[in-house]
Order: C-alpha cells, then sequence, then structure tokens
C-alpha cells in the first residue's frame, strides 16, 4: 500500500514535466511562424501584394480624359518620351503631376565654406499615392539624404541657376535612392525649391 502511494506522486511529476515540454515547443512554433511572417514582410518592404503573389507597384496616374495603356502604367514617362516613333510613346502631358511639399526647412553648412544653405522642396510624381505614402513613411530617412547631399555643395555652384538646376537632380536622386531601397520603387519625377536661401 506505501509503494501505491509513493507511485502515485512520481507519475504526477512526470505528467507536468511532459506537459511543460509540449508547452515549449509549442511556444517555440508559435513564436517561429511569428518570425517568418515577420521576415516575410520586412523582405517585401510591407508592400501590398496582389492575387499573384507579387508586390504591388504604384502606377501612373493620367490627367482627367486621357487613357494610359495598361502596359506602359508602370514605366517612368521620361522613359517613354525617349522611344520616339513608338507607339508606346506618350507626352508627359498626358500624366497628372502630384506635389507633395515637405513641411520643415533643410538648413546646413555648405562644403569648403563658412556659408550655409536654407531650402524648402516640394517633390513631384506622376504615380498614385502609393509614392506619396512611401515618402511619408520615409520621411526621416529622405530628410538625411537630402542634408548630407545639401552639405556637399559648394557656395559658388548654388549661386547660379544652373547649380540650382544640378542641386535639383542631386535631390531627387537621392530621394529615389532612399525609397528603392525602404520599398523597391522611387517613383520621384523631381524636386522644386519653394525657398532657397544661401548666406
Amino acid at each position: 500500500m506505501a509503494d501505491a502511494e509513493k507511485a502515485e506522486p512520481v507519475r504526477s511529476k512526470q505528467g507536468r514535466h511532459i506537459k511543460k515540454k509540449a508547452m515549449a515547443v509549442l511556444l517555440l512554433t508559435v513564436l517561429g511562424a511569428g518570425g517568418v511572417a515577420v521576415g516575410y514582410f520586412a523582405a517585401n518592404g510591407f508592400q501590398p501584394l496582389n492575387m499573384s503573389g507579387e508586390v504591388e507597384m504604384p502606377k501612373l496616374v493620367a490627367k482627367e480624359g486621357r487613357s494610359i495603356d495598361p502596359v506602359v502604367m508602370t514605366t517612368k514617362p521620361a522613359a517613354i518620351i525617349s522611344n520616339e516613333g513608338s507607339k508606346d510613346q506618350i507626352e508627359e502631358s498626358a500624366y497628372k503631376a502630384t506635389y507633395y511639399p515637405i513641411e520643415d526647412p533643410f538648413t546646413t553648412n555648405l562644403k569648403n565654406s563658412d556659408s550655409f544653405a536654407q531650402i524648402s522642396i516640394s517633390v513631384a510624381t506622376y504615380y498614385d499615392a502609393q509614392v506619396l505614402d512611401n515618402i511619408a513613411e520615409h520621411e526621416t530617412a529622405i530628410r538625411s539624404a537630402i542634408l548630407m547631399s545639401l552639405a556637399d555643395q559648394e557656395l559658388v555652384a548654388l549661386g547660379t541657376p544652373q547649380g540650382k538646376r544640378t542641386l535639383q537632380k542631386i535631390l531627387t536622386d537621392a530621394i529615389n535612392g532612399v525609397l528603392k531601397e525602404k520599398t523597391g520603387f522611387g517613383g520621384v519625377d523631381n524636386v522644386y525649391f519653394t525657398s532657397f536661401v544661401v548666406q
């Protein structure tokens, strides 16, 4: 009788031990699945997927009353214009430009100088609102890239119209570089200065 009483607590301890192992395995499985899901979405830049599982890219937006061939909807307007004589040739005037002002100005010292520049900008895109959402989401990284690019400019160059046009191109490329890195797609067609002060 004493042997039966001793055997019961042993079985009870073994049962608890097995339950703990099962719970640990279940917890690891759930955490592993969550990690795979986070990795999958991080690799896709948290972009929406279409039914085929591919990341949906921004689409060109036609001006009211104009239509765009669906085949060229994701092609940059400048690339289409360069195909002169092609049936896919579409004038940039067929696209609707959307402007996004970046609220706070950018101020930085200039290269090899005690001078500084302060600029405010708006970006333009011919693509849908997804590009604007991407800009808003990654504005901190974009601001950093703009400040780095602006700090690399020289005072003399920024005093000329050609220098300002060159800076527009540099800033457009910097913003698109950040967007491509973060989302896989740029989409900014130009940068416009809304204020420009060099001292």
